[in-house]
């Protein structure tokens, strides 16, 4: 039981990680594309930063380790 409780908490844990890391490249694309810039080049600078930034505060927040 307890490590079927712990595989929900990985899955449900891993589901916000994703989560966050595809907002944060989707919202820093869009502000990129909204500030003029529709270069591709740009556009995936815009969201591999993105990306990095929300992960590095997901896993800031994250309350794995906390136990």
């Amino acid at each position: 039981m307890a490590r079927e409780n712990s595989m929900k908490s990985l899955g449900l844990w891993l589901k916000g990680l994703a989560a966050a890391v595809i907002g944060g490249a989707i919202a820093s694309a869009a502000q990129a594309v909204a500030s003029g810039s529709v270069e591709p080049a740009s556009l995936k600078t815009a969201a591999i930063t993105g990306a990095t930034l929300t992960l590095g505060a997901y896993l800031t927040k994250s309350p794995v380790g906390t136990r």
